[in-house]
């Protein structure tokens, strides 16, 4: 037997005082004369001796009632286990996306909710856990129905650490439930969880698992009077097309067509939009599924000119790919440079200097930490000593020798984001440049765009901090080499200078890491807002003298376009959207990912799991009992003063 009050016991040490006070309770008797006692003695003593035994009987009756009372207070009860009822409970509670699907008894989200707060309103020490919040020692159940969906799911191996590292008592055993439809996206491994804590897994089916979503879009073309936009709608599961799909700009209808997937799991559908002002985009699709993937907003920005500068003598050539329509672009002799522009530029190009001023590596080793780009075209005779100081503070290297052996240039990296759109299809066969001499770097981290026959890098990209650094092993000018009158000069330059712009793309991702230009000149003190209707924060910014990169990743947590502001005027609109993985609805198999012990329970519902915590600890309750042989000595008692005579 056990007590949920154990200290009320102590109470029963007062009982020795009316025990006390029976022993010690002395009387005068009165002596009478009279002629003839000896009946009277007779029938004194046997009075004092029924009167005696009337005591006992009465003190032993009101014993045994405060007893029972006592004991009834303490609250004693019989446990069906030889285990202690756990004291504290850790739920977590899945609010992904994809707990929008329709259970039996509607969306899974809500009907866990309503379940939790009806199972749980007796229980002890809640401790409530979602993807983005937790609510520890719960007091009030009704809390639970603010919850809301959020865009970021956790990985069970996350939201386990997270479970075990806020229990206080670690050696005492805890009831902890995973209520998840379990995605197969955010588990990868078998789970393999503790002997201590008592588990119960409960997994969420939805009755409906297929579904269509908007997956992305992308522009195909664009001229001076139109865009060509293309969008990409993917099915899951046995979902049917012949849908309506709505293009928006702003709030004004701008196209509609139909969804058709035929054999395919992906439809492809395109619109045409003017190339006027910048448009605000929304697609928006009702498939009676999950709505969070039915909508996707974009935006098309005007494009503003990219600043280029080349510090060489030779710098004609690059004056006929960075043209005026997209870039500005700056020609100079190293003597000449303004190093005060540096922070306005994009791109700089070192363009077969001879050497490298000292002054001048200070300068661009600045300018690539705050995420500028740099080309740098050695000459066919460089100083040895500032090319390899530079080198080094770039963080990119050391040169290590000069090869006089001529060499192809007839490897293309296709898959390097630089060249990424660039070519239709794969070229094997053409007109390959070729260098007569080249330069040998002992790289530290280098991806290859451009490789010579020797498979030794021949163009490399280095990612440094913030910055991207682009090294040409050997000069292209016509002495040593035909690259300026290969057909790959152009693309590659035209994406040195497009890809030195953060442009804004046409969306970013919810809970991906993102990093974004702002043209923007802030005074002190001033920051960039990202702002809609209900929410306004700053996000992470890095300022320069004429624009300001932000970091975006968990915030926004809501979809849709938001304002770019400084202090109340807006520079820009920016689009957000959240991540598609969770439109696939498929799922695990819980008891394959996680080992099998008898401290854990799979259960379907969410109502059965806690009726299962409550057999597993199922207790008999006895206050009852002890306050009914309360009464029970009560009425022993008034019986005995009312009908036993002294």
């Amino acid at each position: 037997m056990h007590f949920k009050h154990p200290e009320i016991l102590f109470a029963l040490f007062l009982l020795v005082i009316p025990i006390i006070i029976h022993l010690f309770q002395l009387r005068r008797f009165k002596t009478i004369p009279f002629t003839n006692v000896k009946f009277l003695k007779e029938v004194a003593i046997q009075t004092r001796k029924s009167a005696r035994l009337k005591k006992l009987l009465t003190l032993l009756t009101r014993l045994l009632l405060f007893a029972a009372l006592i004991m009834a207070f303490a609250q004693p009860y019989l446990s069906a286990t030889e285990n202690i009822k756990p004291t504290d409970t850790y739920v977590y509670l899945d609010n992904s996306f994809s707990m929008q699907a329709k259970g039996k008894n509607g969306e899974l989200l809500k009907r866990a909710v309503q379940d939790i707060i009806k199972n749980t309103s007796e229980l002890e020490n809640i401790n409530f856990f979602t993807n983005n919040q937790v609510y520890k020692n719960l007091a009030t159940k009704n809390i639970l129905l603010s919850i809301d969906y959020h865009p970021i799911k956790m990985d069970v191996n996350a939201v386990l650490l997270k479970i075990k590292s806020s229990i206080s008592d670690k050696d005492k055993p805890a009831s902890i439930f995973l209520i998840s439809d379990f995605q197969s996206i955010n588990i990868n491994a078998k789970i393999n969880i503790d002997s201590l804590h008592n588990y119960y897994i409960t997994k969420l089916q939805a009755t409906n698992t297929n579904n269509i979503s908007i997956d992305s879009v992308y522009i195909i073309n664009q001229n001076n009077e139109s865009i060509n936009i293309k969008t990409f709608i993917k099915k899951y599961g046995k979902a049917q097309g012949n849908l309506s799909l709505s293009l928006y700009n702003d709030n004004i209808l701008a196209g509609k067509s139909t969804v058709l997937f035929d054999e395919k799991e992906r439809s492809e559908i395109g619109f045409t939009i003017p190339n006027t002002n910048s448009f605000n985009g929304k697609l928006q699709l009702n498939d009676g599924s999950l709505e969070f993937d039915n909508k996707l907003y974009f935006t098309i920005n005007k494009s503003k000119k990219i600043d280029v500068t080349a510090i060489g003598d030779n710098n004609n050539f690059l004056s006929k790919i960075y043209t005026n329509d997209e870039f500005n672009f700056i020609s100079t002799p190293v003597n000449l440079f303004d190093y005060n522009t540096v922070n306005e530029q994009h791109l700089l190009i070192l363009n077969e200097l001879e050497s490298i001023p000292a002054v001048l590596t200070n300068t661009l080793n600045e300018f690539i930490n705050k995420g500028g780009s740099l080309v740098i075209i050695p000459p066919i005779n460089l100083d040895i000593n500032t090319y390899t100081t530079a080198l080094q503070n770039f963080n990119i290297g050391n040169l290590s020798s000069v090869d006089k052996k001529e060499l192809a240039i007839n490897t293309i990296n296709f898959s390097h984001p630089l060249l990424n759109g660039v070519f239709e299809k794969k070229i094997e066969n053409f007109q390959y440049p070729t260098v007569k001499s080249s330069y040998n770097v002992n790289y530290i981290n280098n991806s290859s765009i451009l490789k010579f026959e020797n498979n030794k890098p021949f163009i490399s990209q280095i990612n440094v901090n913030n910055g991207l650094v682009y090294w040409f092993s050997s000069a292209i000018n016509v002495k040593n080499s035909n690259f300026k009158n290969s057909p790959l000069i152009v693309p590659i330059f035209y994406n040195f200078g497009l890809h030195s712009s953060k442009l804004s793309q046409l969306y970013y991702t919810i809970g991906k890491p993102n990093a974004i230009e702002i043209n923007a000149q802030l005074k002190k003190d001033e920051v960039i807002h990202l702002a809609t209707v209900n929410e306004d924060f700053i996000p992470q910014q890095e300022i320069t003298a004429k624009k300001v990169i932000i970091k975006t990743e968990s915030n926004p947590i809501h979809s849709g376009l938001i304002k770019v502001r400084q202090n109340e005027k807006v520079l820009k609109y920016l689009a957000y959207n959240y991540d598609r993985t969770e439109s696939d609805l498929s799922t695990i198999d819980v008891n394959n990912h996680f080992n099998e012990a008898s401290n854990i329970i799979h259960i379907d519902s969410v109502n059965e799991a806690f009726i299962k915590l409550s057999d597993k600890y199922k207790t008999n309750s006895l206050w009852q009992l002890f306050l009914f042989l309360a009464l029970i000595f009560l009425i022993t008692e008034v019986l005995l003063l009312k009908f036993l005579k002294s």
